[in-house]
């Protein structure tokens, strides 16, 4: 995780030390081989997935904060 945390010092954490959003123009398949997903080897386990600006739900002001940035 300390690479992830290297390329995107503003990751918002969801839950510690698994869940964490960034925010990278890139393609999910390039963000996912620097964050070492499908890297060779392999150094991290994820998923990544792109956002469309569509998000509904309950949780603390500071995640739609950091969603509207």
């Amino acid at each position: 995780m300390q690479q992830l945390k290297n390329l995107y010092p503003s990751a918002y954490e969801l839950v510690e030390n698994r869940v964490y959003l960034i925010r990278d123009g890139g393609l999910t398949s390039d963000i996912a081989v620097k964050l070492g997903i499908k890297s060779k080897p392999s150094i991290a386990e994820g998923v990544v997935f792109k956002l469309n600006h569509a998000y509904s739900g309950f949780t603390a002001r500071t995640l739609w904060e950091w969603l509207g940035e």
